[in-house]
């Protein structure tokens, strides 16, 4: 008998997940295993936007030395 350990189940996990994923046409998925053997999820149909909520003119260069 094998003893697989909780880590090896969540990568098995996270790559069906991620071939299933590519089989629908999700554009993106992130995944991210704990040493637990939990997995974080971050997939969508859609890029996310950006949030540009300010101007390049009120960015400013700092030089604190």
């Amino acid at each position: 008998m094998s003893n697989v350990t909780v880590h090896a189940k969540a990568r098995q996990a996270a790559s069906v997940f991620i071939r299933e994923a590519r089989e629908v046409g999700w554009l993106r998925a992130k995944l991210e295993i704990k040493p637990d053997g939990s997995i974080t999820v971050d997939a969508g149909m859609v890029n996310p936007e950006a949030a540009d909520d300010f101007l390049s003119s009120d960015l400013r260069m700092v030089n604190d030395m």
